[in-house]
């Protein structure tokens, strides 16, 4: 199972997909920079892991310009429809916003936040970038038998849609490993989308199309919805670390719960706990139950609710937080927590020296289950994350940007990035930050390596659970699980390579020689590329 590590001087990408860290890699040789690669392989993405991303989901990055010498982050999330309310839910009998069909689609942000990506740092023809993905769609693609796994999942899902059911079942039964899938209707959009750019997913023929779509079904999304949508360029959210920098996308992502336990972790000799020890990971496991106590009281769409999270970042105030953790006693926690996520994360670095670090998702597999006609296109159903109750933070209300458990990661070093990284995993998508970021600061982990290494996972991997579990991959000893459960931890085996534990990737640079390596989950179809 163990990869080599990928490195080069000129460039590199990876992604949870060989086909598009190729194109991105392509787009590097013909001298385009990492904000045009990170486009193609996004499109790719969108092709050939359907039921994790696509243009009609949410998109956030964190994109470091060599030129500027500065981070920015893109918010590249959608709103909620402007005729949506709480009112408008539980006058149809709702107590919690359902998880799927029409009703839980917001705007997708994707596609507009590729236009912003381009106009503000694009050096090729944007029409160019698509292109692979185009050509993936039109002429098919093998299948590959992670995603041939998730079809297999879902499939009462493509019984509720014909659509999707005749690209993923043609013969009334999911399509296996290695068969050639085609997505016309799809390969058809993204050639409007890159020939009239990207405002023509949310004007003309394309937002008549999702409109119609939606309306049919008694929907709430309308063409003026899309017609309003912005993205949003902005500082991302970042703590000191020792030498380094650690910045997180903000919220409405919950990247500020990794900085919170950053914050906490910053003052743990974890060096001394020694690398997959019962003790490192008791205090990862119990840093991740505070910071996680900020998420459902602070974070939702700072535009309705400004949030001065700059307080939770002194350290100071993670001192006291410090010393709440018991050193042999797990906390007790309230629950559940839903660790299933189908995101995708991805990475690009070029020669000059750009890095940009991007997260992308429908939400739940295959998101929203609704693939709108003609179009090609799955809608995403992150509006199900919105809370009905009047008094949650992150209440549903019109043209409003829910909670995001989608973050990105970049980490510096006097002032020079030398770690792009993130991962799919839903709310564990912070958890998996803390242990690879750890392993590479603290232990000195290649990122190959560190990506490989034995994860564990707290929280609900099942809907049906009712408290909130500590997974642990195989690989973990039967002494560790045995120590930890004599803490009080609910210690809960998987196999050695669990996909739950989500699949990551990352890029580092080394600053003094200019070498890129990267590194690709073996969880997945995950792969890095480098010339």
């Amino acid at each position: 199972m163990y990869r080599p590590v990928i490195m080069g001087k000129n460039g590199l990408v990876t992604s949870a997909h060989p086909l598009a860290s190729s194109a991105g890699l392509d787009v590097l040789k013909e001298g385009g920079n990492a904000f045009d690669a990170a486009i193609a392989v996004n499109a790719v993405l969108g092709v050939v892991h359907p039921h994790q991303c696509g243009i009609g989901g949410d998109i956030f990055c964190l994109a470091y310009s060599k030129e500027h010498d500065k981070i920015l982050f893109l918010n590249g999330s959608g709103r909620s429809p402007l005729n949506a309310g709480i009112d408008t839910f539980t006058a149809r009998g709702y107590k919690n916003l359902p998880e799927r069909g029409v009703l839980p689609v917001t705007v997708p942000g994707c596609v507009h936040a590729w236009g912003e990506l381009w106009r503000r740092f694009g050096s090729r023809p944007f029409a160019r970038l698509l292109d692979p993905a185009v050509t993936y769609a039109r002429e098919g693609f093998p299948l590959s038998y992670h995603v041939a796994g998730f079809l297999q999942k879902n499939q009462e899902l493509f019984w509720q849609d014909p659509h999707l059911r005749r690209i993923f079942m043609p013969h009334d039964f999911p399509a296996k490993a290695r068969e050639l899938i085609r997505q016309e209707d799809l390969a058809r959009t993204l050639e409007t989308i890159g020939r009239e750019g990207a405002e023509s997913f949310y004007q003309g023929e394309i937002a008549r199309k999702i409109h119609n779509y939606i309306a049919r079904k008694n929907g709430l999304l309308t063409q003026r919805d899309l017609e309003l949508h912005t993205s949003n360029w902005g500082e991302p959210a970042a703590v000191p670390y020792g030498d380094f920098m650690i910045y997180q996308t903000p919220p409405n992502t919950q990247g500020l719960s990794s900085l919170v336990a950053f914050n906490i972790l910053e003052g743990l000799d974890l060096f001394s706990m020694g690398c997959d020890t019962a003790e490192i990971v008791h205090y990862l496991v119990e840093t991740k139950k505070i910071a996680y106590q900020y998420r459902e009281q602070y974070i939702t769409d700072p535009e309705f609710v400004p949030i001065e999270y700059t307080d939770f970042l002194d350290k100071q105030y993670a001192c006291r937080l410090r010393k709440m953790i018991e050193p042999t006693q797990a906390a007790p926690v309230s629950g559940p927590a839903d660790c299933n996520g189908d995101t995708t994360f991805f990475a690009a670095a070029d020669r000059e020296g750009n890095v940009i670090s991007v997260v992308q998702s429908l939400y739940s597999p295959f998101g929203s289950g609704c693939l709108v006609d003609d179009t090609g296109i799955i809608l995403q159903n992150r509006g199900s994350r919105f809370s009905l109750d009047p008094a949650h933070i992150n209440r549903l209300e019109p043209h409003k940007r829910t909670f995001h458990t989608l973050t990105a990661c970049l980490v510096t070093r006097e002032g020079r990035p030398v770690l792009a990284f993130g991962t799919s995993g839903g709310d564990g998508q912070p958890q998996t930050h803390l242990q690879v970021i750890s392993k590479i600061l603290h232990f000195g982990y290649n990122i190959q390596d560190a990506i490989e290494a034995p994860r564990w996972l707290h929280g609900c991997i099942s809907p049906d659970e009712k408290e909130m579990h500590l997974y642990l991959e195989g690989r973990f000893s039967l002494e560790v699980a045995a120590t930890l459960e004599s803490w009080g931890h609910s210690v809960r085996m998987v196999e050695d390579w669990a996909e739950v534990v989500g699949h990551a990737q990352g890029v580092m640079l080394d600053p003094d020689t200019g070498i890129y390596s990267g590194g690709a989950d073996p969880r997945s179809d995950g792969y890095a590329m480098a010339w």
